[in-house]
């Protein structure tokens, strides 16, 4: 393994081109070994001492040389190189979860701090799914993880932002790029039913023993033709767990509204229907916590994080990058400065 800056890489993705490395060593000892031609006639004195002062034995061997560094780091190229990292898994211990995120209109409301600022409840949320999905990391820094988790959207309806996957970087770009629709009040409604029944629909497939749906919310039920408890119950027809959040404070939301003297935050009091997040939450054997600041909503997501895994049958996977364009680079110049230095050198005078 090659370890200089830019001609680092982990392995070979065609390493049995290396074997055409043996033609390269062929050529270049048939071209050292040859015979240098027995006599010359040139007309000058003069360029008969130019030409003996660069016709010395190592002189001599300046192209051949330089033609075989060129070859031999076309057929490195050619066995393309691969950088990055390789996780390789045949079995592990996995979970696949959905998250289900609101997005209505609600999750404006600024009554909730974070860094020291008031922040609305779809930032600290965001914070802190982001914080949950980063627990799920073998290690931190990691783009891949060891579970499979998805991502469904809703508000007046519900949609898939991301599947299920084990490539966290997508997942977390989907969630980054989450958003209220402002300019659409008809879209800022509340269809829990239906972002579970979508859950649903994605996690029965599953080959897990072992599925979870986490749903965050700051309302009640107000749009979508599905019911949230006919959609619990059918989660738990499949086995899927529930695990719902109500996030908002006890006093109610601080929902920011514009007038002449610029922006106010107005109190609301439309609340949490937390009778209906426990019974879904009793219905498929999960729990309900009540986020009220953005301690315990980060504790309420921590504590779902301990959740007992179980064991699925994975293909292996890696995530790499190619590294050939450095010695194809290198090569090729090569390649060039052995023509030129048998042109400018090596070439029969005239």
């Amino acid at each position: 393994m090659s370890r200089l800056g830019l001609f680092y890489f982990n392995a070979l993705m065609n390493p049995l081109a290396l074997l055409l490395l043996i033609g390269v060593l062929i050529v270049f000892v048939v071209e050292v070994s040859a015979r240098t031609p027995g006599a010359l006639r040139v007309s000058t004195g003069e360029t008969l001492r130019a030409l003996r002062g660069h016709r010395r034995n190592i002189a001599r061997w300046v192209p051949a040389l330089l033609r075989a560094l060129g070859l031999t780091l076309l057929v490195i190229a050619l066995a393309r190189p691969i950088t990055g990292y390789q996780l390789r898994k045949e079995r592990a211990n996995v979970i696949d979860i959905m998250l289900c995120v609101d997005l209505s209109g609600s999750m404006r409301s600024m009554d909730f701090e974070y860094g020291g600022k008031r922040r609305d409840r779809l930032f600290v949320a965001k914070q802190a799914v982001r914080d949950f999905i980063d627990n799920r990391k073998e290690r931190s820094g990691d783009r891949y993880g060891l579970d499979r988790v998805g991502l469904i959207l809703y508000g007046t309806f519900a949609w898939t932002a991301c599947p299920l996957t084990l490539d966290y970087g997508v997942l977390e770009r989907e969630l980054d790029r989450a958003n209220i629709a402002d300019q659409s009040p008809e879209k800022q409604s509340t269809a829990i039913g239906s972002a579970i029944g979508l859950a649903v629909s994605r996690l029965r497939k599953s080959e897990a023993a072992s599925k979870v749906i986490i749903l965050l919310t700051d309302g009640r039920n107000n749009a979508g033709e599905l019911d949230p408890i006919t959609a619990a119950r059918l989660a738990k027809d499949f086995d899927i767990r529930v695990y719902t959040i109500g996030a908002g404070s006890v006093e109610g939301g601080l929902m920011p509204t514009s007038g002449l003297w610029g922006t106010r935050l107005t109190r609301t009091a439309e609340g949490i229907d937390e009778e209906a997040l426990k019974r879904i939450a009793e219905t498929t054997g999960g729990q309900y916590y009540r986020a009220v600041d953005t301690e315990s909503l980060q504790e309420a997501y921590a504590e779902i994080n301990e959740l007992e895994v179980t064991e699925i049958e994975m293909g292996d996977y890696f995530e790499h990058k190619d590294g050939f364009m450095p010695y194809a680079v290198l090569g090729s110049l090569a390649m060039l400065a052995s023509v030129f230095s048998r042109r400018r050198w090596f070439e029969s005078i005239p």
